[in-house]
């Protein structure tokens, strides 16, 4: 008889069975997950589920958390990499960081689409979405802050050129698993660079 994995900490269990719904999600999509099956990849048994999630749609929120965090950890780094950079270079390395092959794998990119769809239909799954919304949003927000005051520019022009930029990246995702179209998101990166420029561009002397 083969037997199910052993964890150190039910916190690494848990852990386990988010990347597995994850995993589950990126194969089937939202509408064919179950327990069953998050158990299987998991190779732990039905109860584990139920013991570390009350329903399936708080493991939902979690793998969706998951997807989130991936992208955020992936921002952090690369700008933490070279964190004397001029503003206008922060920038441009924060939007790439989330177009990068792993971020534009289908694998990935259908969880993040699956479960914007999910949360159409399902509150707590939409509350979770726009929080982790805020919090990559907040992080933009934070460097077109920096550019303005090497500017000189207005910061109520800020949420402006935030509210467009992130519109404009998630219409990139969107384009992406339409078209596969490199060209399109050098174009989007590029668009979004010179929105920035143009929104916070000294302001005219009186």
């Amino acid at each position: 008889m083969t037997r199910k994995k052993t964890y150190e900490s039910p916190e690494q269990r848990r852990e386990e069975i988010i990347k597995s719904a994850f995993l589950c999600l990126s194969e089937e999509g939202y509408a064919k997950l179950s327990a069953r099956k998050v158990a299987a990849r998991a190779d732990m048994s039905l109860g584990h589920i139920s013991y570390h999630f009350k329903d399936m749609n708080q493991l939902l929120m979690e793998a969706y958390q998951y997807a989130s965090r991936r992208l955020y950890e992936a921002t952090y780094a690369s700008l933490s990499a070279e964190p004397g950079n001029p503003p206008m270079e922060q920038l441009e390395i924060f939007l790439r960081s989330g177009f990068s092959a792993t971020f534009l794998d289908r694998s990935y990119l259908s969880v993040r689409i699956d479960l914007w769809s999910a949360s159409l239909f399902q509150d707590d799954i939409a509350e979770t979405e726009r929080k982790l919304y805020a919090v990559y949003r907040e992080r933009l927000v934070e460097i077109l802050r920096r550019i303005a005051d090497e500017r000189g520019s207005d910061h109520e022009r800020i949420e402006k050129a935030a509210d467009a930029i992130m519109a404009m990246l998630d219409g990139l995702w969107l384009d992406w698993q339409r078209r596969r179209n490199m060209k399109a998101i050098e174009n989007g990166i590029s668009s979004c660079l010179d929105l920035a420029r143009c929104y916070l561009a000294q302001a005219p002397a009186a």
